[in-house]
């Protein structure tokens, strides 16, 4: 397909712009994407914790105050 029939359908432009830019893409090597992971799980981990912890301390003070 040349670039001018591209350029004309913009569904094919649009595709055509997202392979080009898939190209240039730099992905993460394999010790990166570990690390990486790691670090997800342990701040989704203290957020769980955090929020659970502020959970159980609302709800105590809504029993407190209830009754």
């Amino acid at each position: 397909m040349s670039k001018k029939e591209a350029k004309s359908n913009p569904i094919v432009a649009f595709f055509v712009g997202a392979f080009e830019e898939f190209g240039k893409i730099t992905w993460p090597t394999k010790e990166q994407a570990v690390m990486l992971t790691g670090v997800v799980v342990a701040v989704s981990i203290i957020m769980a914790a955090f929020i659970a912890a502020l959970d159980l301390g609302l709800s105590e003070l809504y029993s407190l105050i209830t009754f």
